[in-house]
């Protein structure tokens, strides 16, 4: 059961960031995500107040990334410390009215509940210039983050290398097949999957790591008018140039919107985009991009099993069938993995190769 909304805590805050008058009328939960957020929407009234403001409740006041880091309680709250740095490049993320990061909850600034996603179901003609503008932002990232590097940052100091993308790899195995089914796998064979799995840690080990969201995908950007907004990006970090864009165009439900030209092209527009602006890609961008979907990927098959299973958040297998399904179609354009492919198939079916 979530603990329940500190309104005192909340209507304090309300009056510090926007003067005595100001209160709280509503406050209305918002649909949570898979971390240790929660965000509330808070109508109010009086004082210097905007209609709504969204509070984003830290559970335990842990001012830390879910994956990248234990607790610190000296620490500032990754949200506000990458919100700085991307906010001062005139990046289109929420205001802070408010950080109380020691009584848990942040004030942010409401950008509305349309996400790219919702916008592009209601009227699918918006796909392509949607998709596009959020390839050209992801551009602007990737482009600020190189030439304007920040220690202050904690985003620079985090790396998606290596290490990381094998130890998602070992939650795959241990979540998407060990937990699926109710056993361990015998060492051998748990040894031999992860090193026919190697391939996918590749792009991960380059030296030439660009600034990343990291959590990239239609459901973290909004559509405010004609505007993107970005949310979520505590988690930011330095990660292959190819990743945000493979979690942007190979999430689980973008494969209904986006179709394989649309794709094409808005790969190509990044490309296109980053050769623009002086930062031409290296080498063998086509097959980092399809390896980092395939990692992400799979990185969701074992959280979705660890989610509802170990931690009993129900729901989250009924998105399976949508992940397999990207999972089997980058399996499928990448020979290299074909033996990690044939090892998976009787413990993860959905992963089989297609018999003629």
């Amino acid at each position: 059961m979530a603990a329940p909304i500190p309104n005192e805590a909340l209507a304090h805050g309300v009056r510090a960031a926007f003067g005595s008058a100001a209160r709280i009328v509503v406050a209305t939960p918002l649909a949570g995500d898979a971390s240790n957020r929660r965000y509330v929407r808070l109508a109010l009234s009086g004082g210097t107040a905007p209609p709504t403001v969204v509070a984003m409740l830290l559970d335990g006041a842990r001012p830390i990334s879910d994956e990248l880091g234990g607790p610190d309680a000296n620490a500032e709250v990754p949200f506000v410390n990458v919100g700085r740095y991307l906010a001062a490049h005139e990046l289109p993320v929420p205001g802070v009215y408010l950080a109380r990061s020691s009584e848990g909850f942040l004030l942010l600034e409401d950008v509305g509940d349309t996400t790219l996603w919702r916008a592009v179901e209601a009227a699918p003609a918006r796909a392509a210039p949607l998709f596009a503008a959020a390839v050209d932002l992801l551009v602007e990232l990737q482009v600020i983050g190189t030439r304007h590097p920040d220690t202050t940052c904690v985003a620079f100091s985090q790396r998606f290398d290596g290490r990381l993308a094998r130890l998602e790899l070992e939650h795959f195995v241990e979540h998407g097949i060990e937990t699926r089914h109710g056993r361990k796998l015998p060492g051998r064979e748990r040894d031999e999957l992860l090193a026919a799995l190697a391939p996918v840690v590749a792009p991960f080990e380059s030296a030439a790591l660009v600034l990343a969201h990291r959590d990239y995908m239609a459901w973290n950007l909004h559509v405010q008018g004609e505007r993107l907004r970005v949310i979520d990006f505590q988690d930011a970090l330095l990660a292959p140039d190819a990743f945000d864009l493979a979690q942007l165009l190979t999430d689980r439900t973008t494969g209904t919107i986006v179709s394989p030209a649309l794709e094409e092209t808005l790969i190509a527009r990044f490309v296109a985009g980053r050769a623009a602006a002086g930062l031409p890609l290296t080498e063998g961008f086509d097959d980092r991009y399809r390896l980092c979907g395939l990692q992400h990927a799979l990185k969701v098959i074992g959280r979705f099993y660890f989610l509802e299973v170990v931690k009993k958040k129900p729901g989250y297998l009924a998105y399976l069938p949508a992940v397999y399904a990207v999972a089997h179609r980058l399996l499928a354009s990448l020979p290299a993995l074909a033996p990690a492919r044939a090892l998976m198939a009787p413990h993860v079916p959905e992963h089989a190769a297609e018999t003629s």
